[in-house]
């Protein structure tokens, strides 16, 4: 035999009743995480973005053409370093859900780029490489697709604002791989840009972490004579830069969960007020209110849990239909399975319970089961 405290009772005999608060917080859990999720693809679109970076180092001269030759013993006294590649690059414009990033298009020599590809784990799989001082590049998929270009198609033009080259540059291959790149050739941008400045590709020695050479760039290059592009810089100051979007996030997610938190926490006093009568009769008969009170947290926390659950799965449905649909063919990155964005949503059924403990426990102390009945009768 059942027990009458059981909180599965309830659920059982009245799913109508008890359905009403499993879709408010089931669609409350997927408003959330769908705004979370969206939001932190912001990090992953920089962690693509400048994945790169991962593997090797960028320097730059700053205030001159040319790197100064103290500059330059700076760098190639560093423990750890493994290889220098110069390299003279343009930049191409990256559209993002947050606006634009850049996506320096590499200027190296043939042998230099197979490194550059062998290091990030990129291959070339549709079409070929540039040629040797010609306009011509070779870039990702994903890249091609966020811009909506494909092979004989310009990614760098004279006339364009965002990604510009004094020469325009066809696609000629395409690239698959770990990291996003965009190839050219070195000779080609020497020549057509003598003007602006080059740089120098850095990898580590082998067995030496690239983490480890880039904090000793940091540290010991000059930085009013040289700009040192590390993957950690980059993410922290791009995360750095978009500080009030995090902020205006929590705030908004936190005003979302106390609202919903307060509105369940109604629904289940509008739950409890129905079953008075119920109520009273359990606590008439002997049952202590400690056990009521017990009961009906309980319910509330079964509610939660499955429309939580519930939510969760409803949030990734949504995401990967978002995320086919739209955000896939335009090269929009999106993780419809972010657990920390999904988690992001556990305090809802948290708070929820917490307002139903309290609300309900103030009228379980304030409850007269004998007039309750006399009423009824």
């Amino acid at each position: 035999m059942v027990s009458v405290l059981n909180p599965f009772l309830f659920l059982r005999r009245n799913p109508g009743k008890a359905a009403p608060m499993i879709l408010v917080i089931m669609i409350s859990v997927t408003l959330i995480a769908s705004v979370v999720i969206i939001v932190r693809s912001i990090n992953l679109t920089i962690n693509t973005l400048y994945g790169y970076n991962r593997y090797v180092t960028g320097i730059t001269p700053r205030n001159s053409p040319e790197f100064d030759a103290q500059v330059l013993n700076q760098i190639k006294t560093v423990q750890g370093l493994g290889e220098m590649m110069g390299v003279h690059s343009y930049i191409v414009q990256i559209k993002t859900i947050f606006g634009k990033m850049a996506l320096p298009l590499f200027g190296l020599n043939e042998a230099n780029r197979r490194t550059l590809l062998e290091r990030c784990g990129v291959g070339l799989t549709e079409g070929r490489m540039p040629q040797e001082g010609k306009p011509e590049a070779a870039i990702s998929r994903e890249v091609a697709q966020n811009l909506k270009l494909k092979i004989g198609d310009f990614v760098s033009k004279p006339e364009s604002e965002d990604n510009y080259a004094p020469v325009p540059i066809k696609i000629v291959g395409i690239l698959d791989g770990k990291a996003w790149l965009a190839l050219t050739s070195k000779t080609f941008v020497d020549e057509s840009s003598p003007l602006t400045w080059p740089g120098f590709l850095v990898y580590a020695k082998a067995g030496y972490p690239q983490e480890k050479l880039d904090a000793d760039l940091e540290e010991r290059v000059d930085k009013s004579k040289a700009r040192t592009w590390t993957y950690r810089g980059l993410v922290r100051e791009t995360q750095n830069a978009l500080a009030n979007l995090y902020l205006i996030l929590n705030i908004v997610v936190g005003t979302i969960v106390a609202a919903i938190s307060f509105v369940c926490g109604l629904l289940s006093n509008i739950y409890f007020t129905q079953r008075l009568p119920e109520v009273a009769t359990l606590s008439a008969i002997g049952y202590p209110r400690r056990d009521l009170l017990r009961r009906a947290v309980s319910e509330t926390l079964l509610f939660c849990v499955l429309g939580w659950l519930l939510g969760i799965v409803l949030t990734i449905g949504f995401m990967k239909t978002v995320q086919a649909l739209l955000l896939a063919p335009k090269g929009l990155l999106l993780d419809p399975y972010d657990v920390q964005s999904l988690l992001f949503t556990a305090p809802l059924p948290v708070m929820v319970v917490g307002v139903a403990w309290l609300t309900i426990g103030i009228r379980l102390s304030r409850i007269d089961p004998v007039s309750i009945i006399e009423r009824r009768a």
